[in-house]
C-alpha cells in the first residue's frame, strides 16, 4: 500500500466514525457548546455578537456575559465564526424552501463544517507529518493518528462545536509549518503566512492557547528563512489577532478584555475574579489531568504514556532538538497555566479538555518512543502501538460517541456509565436512526469499524512475515493483552457510592433518542396483551433489577411491588 493510499484509508476510517454519529442531549442544554452556537446564529442573522434574541427563541444559556445589560458568548470567538459559512448556507436553503430553520439541523451543520472537517483535514496532514518521522514503521503513525483521533478526548470534542480540537489543530499545524521551515531553511509567503494565521488561531479558538501563540511566534523568529518571511507570518497573526479584538471591544468595550469578569452566573463570576481572570496559584490537585484514572490523559489515551521515551529521544537528537525543545515549552506553559486555574478540572467534561492542545504533541513524543522500542524489537513495538491505541478506542471513543459531557461525580465512567448503558439499550441518534433502528444494535456499525481498524493495522504489521496469518494472529494476541493491561486503570471501579447512581439515573432520565431503551421495552411487554401472571411477574422482576442498575430506585420499587416482591 503507498504511503497516500495509506492516508486515505486512515482518514476514511476517521470521516466515517465522527459523522456515523450524532451525540446531542437538549436536556443538558450544554453551555460550552450553545453559547457559541447562540453567537453563530446571531452573527449570521442579526450581523451582531449579541445572542439576547437567541436565549429568547431557544431558551437561556449558561456561559453568557451580561455587559450592558445585553447577553454574549464569554468564549473566545474562534470556533463561533468557523460556524457562520455552515449555519447562513443552511439558512439560505431553508429560506429559498420557503422552510423554517430547525435549530437541530442548524447545530449539526455547525458541528460538521465547524468541528468534524477542520478536525479530518487536520489528522490528514498530522498523519502524513508523522509518516515522514518513521518511514519505516507507518504502523506506529497510523496507531498514533488512530488513538488521538478516535481515543482521546480530541474524537468528543471534534464532534461537538466547541473549539478544544480545532486549538490543537491550529497549534500543532503552526508548529508542522515551522518545523518544516526550520529543516528546509526556506519558506514560501504563502505557508509563513498560513503559520501566522494558525499559530495566532490558537488564541481565537481558546483564551488560554494565548501561551502556546506566544510559543508559537517565538519558534518563527527561529524558523522562518530568509528573515522578510517573518512579515507574512505577523500579517497572518494579525488576522485572527484583530477578530479577538473586534469581538471584544464591541461586546465588551475594550478591545483587550474578554468577558470573564462579567460572566452572568455569580459562582462562575466570582471563580474568574480571583486573582488574574481565575488564575490564583498553584493548585497540585490539577495533576489529575493527566494521571487521574478516571479522567486523566493518560488513562484515556494510554498510547501517551510512552512520551516518557520519546521526548529525551528527541532532545537528544541534534537535528530536531529546537523542535523538541519548543514543543516541550509549549506542553509546560500551557499546562502550567491551567494548573494556575480554580476551574481547572473543566466541569462536565470529556477527560481533561483545557489539555486538549497539547495532545498532538504529546502524540508526536508518544511516537518516538514506540520508534526508540521499535529499533529493539519491531513486533513489541507494534503490539504496544495497536494495543495502547485499542484501550484509548475504548476508554475515550466510547464516552465520546456516547456522552462527551460527563459530571465531575463518576469517577470512573466506563463501568460506572457506560457499560450499562450499552447493556440496558441506550445509545445516541446516529445514521441507523433513519431506517428506525435504535439501541446498541445501532451502535454495532462502529464496533465493526474500530475492529477492522486494528485488524487493518495488525495484517499492516505483518508484512513481510513468512507465515503472515500466523503472525497476524499472534500479534493480535498480544495487542490484544496490552489493550486489557492498558485498560485497567480506567475499567476498575470503586465501590459504587450513591451519588454515582443518582447521577446515573439522571442522565438515563433524560436520554434523548428516548423510547428505546432496555426498561422500556420491558415495560411494554408487561402491559402487552394476553401475557400470563407468570410471565408478567418474571418481566417485572427483571425491570426492577434493569431499573435498580441504572439508579433509578423508585421506579424499581414499584416495579418489585407489582410483582409481589418486596425491597431487595
Amino acid at each position: 500500500m503507498t504511503s497516500r493510499a495509506r492516508t486515505w484509508t486512515l482518514l476514511g476510517v476517521c470521516a466515517c466514525a465522527y459523522l456515523y454519529a450524532f451525540p446531542y442531549q437538549p436536556e443538558l442544554n450544554n453551555p460550552n457548546e450553545n453559547v457559541r452556537f447562540y453567537m453563530t446564529a446571531a452573527i449570521v442573522e442579526e450581523h451582531s455578537y449579541i445572542i439576547d434574541a437567541l436565549r429568547a427563541r431557544w431558551g437561556w444559556v449558561n456561559d453568557a456575559a451580561v455587559k450592558d445589560g445585553h447577553a454574549y458568548s464569554v468564549k473566545a470567538p474562534g470556533a463561533s465564526e468557523l460556524g457562520v459559512p455552515g449555519y447562513w448556507l443552511y439558512a439560505q436553503v431553508q429560506g429559498a424552501r420557503g422552510l423554517p430553520l430547525d435549530r437541530v439541523v442548524a447545530l449539526w451543520v455547525c458541528r460538521v463544517t465547524g468541528s468534524v472537517l477542520p478536525a479530518l483535514l487536520f489528522l490528514y496532514f498530522l498523519h502524513r507529518w508523522l509518516l515522514r518521522r518513521v518511514p519505516n514503521e507507518p504502523v506506529l503513525a497510523d496507531a498514533t493518528v488512530f488513538a488521538i483521533g478516535l481515543g482521546s478526548l480530541l474524537y468528543g470534542y471534534g464532534m461537538m462545536f466547541v473549539s478544544h480540537t480545532q486549538s490543537a489543530a491550529a497549534a500543532f499545524g503552526a508548529f508542522a509549518l515551522l518545523e518544516d521551515a526550520r529543516t528546509r531553511r526556506t519558506v514560501t509567503a504563502g505557508r509563513a503566512f498560513l503559520a501566522g494565521l494558525l499559530a495566532a488561531g490558537v488564541t481565537w479558538l481558546e483564551y488560554p492557547g494565548v501561551f502556546a501563540s506566544l510559543v508559537l511566534s517565538i519558534y518563527a523568529l527561529f524558523c522562518l528563512r530568509p528573515w522578510k518571511r517573518v512579515v507574512p507570518f505577523a500579517l497572518g497573526a494579525l488576522v485572527p489577532t484583530l477578530a479577538v479584538m473586534h469581538f471584544q471591544w464591541k461586546a465588551f468595550g475594550n478591545p483587550l478584555t474578554p468577558g470573564h469578569l462579567y460572566v452572568e452566573n455569580p459562582a462562575f463570576r466570582a471563580e474568574h475574579q480571583h486573582g488574574f481572570f481565575g488564575a490564583d496559584g498553584f493548585h497540585a490537585e490539577a495533576f489529575g489531568l493527566i494521571f487521574n484514572r478516571g479522567f486523566g490523559l493518560l488513562a484515556l489515551t494510554p498510547l501517551l504514556v510512552f512520551a516518557v521515551l520519546g521526548l529525551p529521544r528527541l532532545l537528544a537528537k541534534r537535528g530536531v532538538r529546537p523542535d523538541a525543545v519548543a514543543s516541550l515549552m509549549l506542553v509546560l506553559l500551557s499546562f502550567g497555566a491551567i494548573v494556575t486555574m480554580r476551574i481547572w478540572r473543566g466541569g462536565w467534561t470529556l477527560g481533561p479538555r483545557y489539555l486538549a492542545l497539547m495532545v498532538p504533541f504529546v502524540a508526536w513524543w508518544a511516537m518516538e518512543g514506540l520508534a526508540l522500542i521499535a529499533a529493539r524489537s519491531r513486533l513489541t513495538a507494534r503490539a504496544l502501538a495497536i494495543g495502547t491505541c485499542a484501550a484509548g478506542l475504548v476508554a475515550s471513543g466510547v464516552p465520546s460517541l456516547y456522552y462527551p459531557h460527563l459530571p465531575e461525580e463518576l469517577t470512573r465512567p466506563l463501568p460506572q456509565l457506560f457499560a450499562v448503558l450499552i447493556a440496558h439499550d441506550y445509545a445516541p441518534t446516529n445514521a441507523l436512526s433513519w431506517l428506525e433502528t435504535y439501541g446498541s444494535l445501532s451502535m454495532l456499525p462502529l464496533a465493526l469499524l474500530a475492529t477492522g481498524a486494528l485488524a487493518w493495522m495488525t495484517w499492516q504489521s505483518t508484512k513481510g512475515a513468512s507465515s503472515r496469518v500466523g503472525a497476524a494472529s499472534v500479534m493480535a494476541v498480544g495487542a490484544a493483552l496490552v489493550g486489557c493491561v492498558a485498560l485497567l486503570p480506567a475499567g476498575l471501579a470503586p465501590d459504587e457510592e450513591p451519588v454515582i447512581r443518582d447521577t446515573r439515573a439522571f442522565i438515563v432520565e433524560h436520554w434523548q433518542p428516548a423510547g428505546h431503551d432496555l426498561a422500556t421495552q420491558l415495560e411494554a411487554q408487561v402491559r402487552a396483551p394476553g401475557a400470563d401472571a407468570a410471565t408478567v411477574q418474571r418481566l417485572e422482576q427483571r425491570l426492577a433489577d434493569v431499573y435498580e442498575r441504572e439508579g433509578r430506585t423508585r421506579e424499581a420499587l414499584r416495579a418489585r411491588r407489582r410483582a409481589g416482591l418486596g425491597a431487595p
